[in-house]
């Protein structure tokens, strides 16, 4: 019954629910060169619940801004036109994805926890090396483990089983889920990312986030950054899925593409490198209620 499951993958891909068509038309807009601040504003605006959640996360201690934010406006203008269109389109990835009140799911504090450590993380390093754009990379931490919130979704009682192998066995997530649904989350997240029409380098990141040389050349640098900060969150215990230990990250293909590109990185402490972001468990919670709001 189970090694059936992955011959009903693509069927319930194509029963995700769609994406709502406010974030449709903020994606287009981030790719029109003549989008300009009026324009996301306008589009946002025609979605009363995400102009709440807009203003929300402008005054949010995540940004710290000095003053209070009244107008999905003055919300675009403080923080600029692609951080408050990634904001809308991350919380309209996972909203689309939430399940019923009373359904069960993994531990979604666990996943959220990880999740915005591996944005923070890789956000970090983005900066620190001078590599890739340093939003596109961050969100693309932030949903880089959708596929795993879809097959728990979709087949939690199948997925029950593979935290349970995970855990039990201290295998990596990825591993279980191939042995027992036959797929796994990472290649479920890139089809998710690309039927919602998502950039290509997100949808990129979440698929090759376990597989950095497989991505393409143009976005293989920031898939390397989000798959070592991912290793870099399960490692400080920022974790969802066993593993947590052993992995010695100079050895990791990541680490090995950075380094070709960004030689300096052989010389930071990386595990000092995350104790020293001093805003992380703040940014993790404050994340975290944005996301889930």
């Amino acid at each position: 019954m189970i090694t059936d499951f992955a011959k009903k993958l693509e069927s319930v891909i194509n029963f995700i629910p769609p994406i709502p068509a406010v974030i449709i038309e903020l994606l287009k807009a981030l790719d029109d060169e003549n989008a300009n601040m009026n324009t996301i504003g306008r589009i946002i605006a025609k979605d009363p619940p995400m102009s709440m959640n807009v203003l929300k996360v402008a005054n949010s201690a995540f940004y710290r801004l000095a003053n209070t934010v009244s107008t999905v406006d003055h919300a675009v203008k403080m923080l600029g036109v692609k951080e408050i269109s990634m904001i809308c389109v991350s919380c309209g990835a996972y909203q689309a994805l939430r399940p019923p009140r009373d359904a069960g799911t993994f531990d979604l504090k666990e996943f959220w926890k990880h999740s915005v450590a591996t944005g923070v993380i890789a956000r970090a390093l983005c900066q620190e090396l001078s590599i890739g754009d340093r939003q596109t990379i961050y969100f693309g931490g932030l949903l880089h483990d959708v596929g795993k919130v879809v097959l728990d979704r979709f087949a939690h009682e199948v997925y029950k089983i593979v935290i349970q192998i995970t855990h039990e066995e201290c295998v990596p997530m990825i591993e279980a889920e191939k042995k027992i649904i036959g797929e796994s989350h990472d290649m479920i997240g890139g089809l998710i990312m690309e039927k919602w029409k998502f950039p290509f380098t997100l949808a990129d990141i979440a698929r090759f986030h376990h597989n950095v040389s497989a991505s393409s050349d143009e976005a293989r640098p920031s898939v390397a950054v989000c798959a070592l900060a991912d290793e870099l969150a399960r490692i400080q215990f920022f974790g969802f899925g066993g593993n947590k230990g052993g992995v010695i990250l100079e050895d990791t293909e990541a680490f090995r593409i950075l380094a070709g590109i960004a030689p300096e990185i052989s010389s930071i402490d990386m595990f000092k490198f995350v104790q020293d972001l001093e805003t992380l468990g703040e940014e993790i919670a404050e994340m975290e209620k944005i996301l889930v709001g």
